[in-house]
């Protein structure tokens, strides 16, 4: 970046201007003329009058101010390891000074008034600012998003506070395992060695199991590892009180620390990915890499500080205080909880998956869609339909300040949904069968699609107090797209919102008659116009609104897509 300011009759307008990062002093000459000529207003015809400045002009004194503009005093930051250099040049009547004077000068502030202010080494080292700027990425914080500080704030407190409590438990499973008697036995060293592999294998158990929940869901998982560390933490504390099942509850914590390590490494990639400005991930994750290790030292030292402490209160030697050590343990296991709970608060994901989605359907169906008569008397007018849109789309920061990841989901729709279930549970049952003939053929949509949407026979014949029982159930073919799939499971939210809302207005613990079993045929029919009429200015308003539309987490994988012949 390069600094100039321009002097004007005491007065000083500063500009920032991009240029490469070894620049030579005729290219900035021209991008800085270029810049100052809308300053100025300097014209050709201008120039020629100050050759005639003896001339009486009455211009002639507007021209001198201009002449005076165009004096400059040129900063450049030149970056250092430790400390920011600044070369200085001063541009006078399209001429360049010498710029030996200030050249390489430490500063810690830019120019003020045309002159330098100086600091040396240690003041720079000692400023709180520049020691942060070591862990912080490179450009913060216009590399980065708003959210990132306070992020990186707490989480700095969660890896201490984990630290803390990592330190205090290590201590009484070392205890446990005989090291207070000072002599590790061949037992307890093989002991160590197995359940570290039990606690490895586990690790990779649960990796295969969870697969990409990890994208599509980071601040649940990286949530549940927190709790599953700390939980792991509490057992090796109170290992001492059954020494006897030292391989059975070091076996389980370590398979509960190892679970804990790869959900929270895999999920940190996919939360780093949303502060993200100027394609810089990888900085982002080199400087969480740094601020963790430096937290991990404060929380070891504080941790080595406490179990120091606690050594006092037993008179024994052998004797492990561990009531004291419950009581220090709980206070920073409660702190790292929660303070990863209001970082993860911070954490934008842009992507979809079930419960963003149907956050961001729901908003819009329940404005757009009263029941399937309204819709078939009069569709929405495209440009009608843009500004209903873009006031009811959420965007990604409304959504994750509201989302929920530490109890489980709840739908906001009445009517559930069941996506892509085995197609032989419904095959086995009578009136089900039909139902599941008629959604594969297609029979009730208007045109051909690339998803295949049906209800269970419990929703057709309606619920109690307005409760719905059954659900729609939906399938994707195999060579569905991403687009596809926005507008299957947009097409199933609407059907959802219909059908509820048909029940509940019947409210009638008889059911729907036979006369009426397909009345989900027409709340799937009028969704897919009203899918087919939204869908497409849907997805531009939601790409607008900062919404990935085509990253989808709806589905577990292509393992049960559906493939007709």
């Amino acid at each position: 970046m390069l600094f100039h300011t321009i002097r004007s009759s005491g007065h000083y307008l500063r500009r920032n201007v991009y240029i490469g990062s070894s620049p030579r002093q005729i290219r900035s000459y021209y991008i800085l003329r270029a810049l100052t000529s809308t300053v100025t207003h300097e014209t050709r015809a201008s120039s020629q009058a100050r050759s005639y400045s003896s001339r009486p002009n009455p211009i002639n004194d507007n021209i001198k101010d201009i002449t005076a503009i165009n004096s400059l005093n040129i900063k450049q930051r030149r970056s250092g390891t430790w400390m920011p250099k600044w070369q200085i040049l001063t541009l006078s009547n399209d001429n360049l000074s010498d710029p030996t004077k200030f050249k390489a000068s430490p500063d810690l502030h830019p120019v003020k008034d045309g002159s330098v202010e100086e600091a040396n080494v240690t003041k720079y080292l000692l400023s709180p600012q520049k020691a942060l700027a070591v862990f912080l990425p490179k450009g913060f914080p216009e590399s980065v998003t708003p959210n990132y500080w306070p992020f990186a704030k707490w989480q700095f407190i969660h890896n201490v506070a984990g630290s803390v409590t990592a330190v205090i438990s290590t201590q009484s499973l070392l205890f446990a395992m005989g090291l207070g008697a000072g002599s590790i036995p061949m037992a307890a060293a093989l002991n160590w060695i197995i359940k570290d592999g039990l606690g490895q294998l586990g690790g990779v158990v649960y990796a295969s199991f969870v697969s990409d929940k990890f994208d599509s869901e980071p601040k649940r998982f990286r949530f549940q590892a927190t709790v599953a560390m700390q939980g792991a933490n509490l057992l090796e504390l109170l290992t001492p009180l059954w020494p006897g099942y030292f391989l059975v509850i070091a076996s389980i914590s370590n398979i509960g620390k190892n679970m804990a390590w790869l959900a929270s490494s895999a999920t940190r990639a996919q939360m780093n990915k949303t502060f993200a400005l100027r394609d810089n991930l990888g900085d982002i994750t080199g400087k969480s890499g740094s601020q963790t290790t430096a937290a991990g030292l404060v929380g070891t030292g504080l941790g080595v500080v406490i179990a120091a402490l606690m050594s006092f209160v037993s008179e024994d030697p052998t004797v492990l205080p561990l009531v004291p050590m419950c009581l220090t343990f709980i206070p920073f296991s409660i702190f790292n909880i929660y303070s990863n709970y209001r970082s993860s608060y911070y954490v934008t994901t842009s992507s979809l998956n079930v419960p963003r989605a149907e956050t961001v359907f729901h908003s819009v169906l329940n404005e757009l869609v009263l029941d399937k008569e309204d819709y078939n008397k009069e569709a929405p007018a495209t440009g009608h339909l843009r500004q209903q849109l873009e006031a009811l789309v959420p965007a990604p920061v409304e959504v994750a300040y509201d989302e929920v990841f530490v109890k489980p989901y709840k739908s906001p729709f009445n009517v559930a949904i069941d996506i892509e279930p085995s197609i032989t549970r419904f095959a086995s049952q009578g009136e089900e069968a039909g139902a599941l003939s008629l959604a594969f053929r297609q029979t009730e949509f208007v045109q051909r699609e690339r998803y295949y949407i049906m209800t269970d026979e419990s929703l057709v014949r309606g619920g109690r107090a307005g409760l719905c029982n059954g659900k729609v159930v939906i399938w994707f073919d195999k060579k569905a797209q991403t687009r596809d799939m926005v507008q299957g499971f947009y097409h199933a939210c609407a059907a959802r919102v219909i059908l509820g809302k048909s029940i509940r207005q019947k409210n009638s613990s008889e059911g729907v008659s036979g006369t009426e079993s397909d009345e989900w045929k027409k709340a799937v029919r009028a969704a897919h116009e009203q899918a087919i009429d939204t869908v497409p200015t849907l997805v531009e308003v939601m790409d607008q609104k900062g919404w990935d539309t085509t990253s989808l987490f709806l589905t577990d994988g292509d393992r049960n897509r559906i493939e007709l012949e």
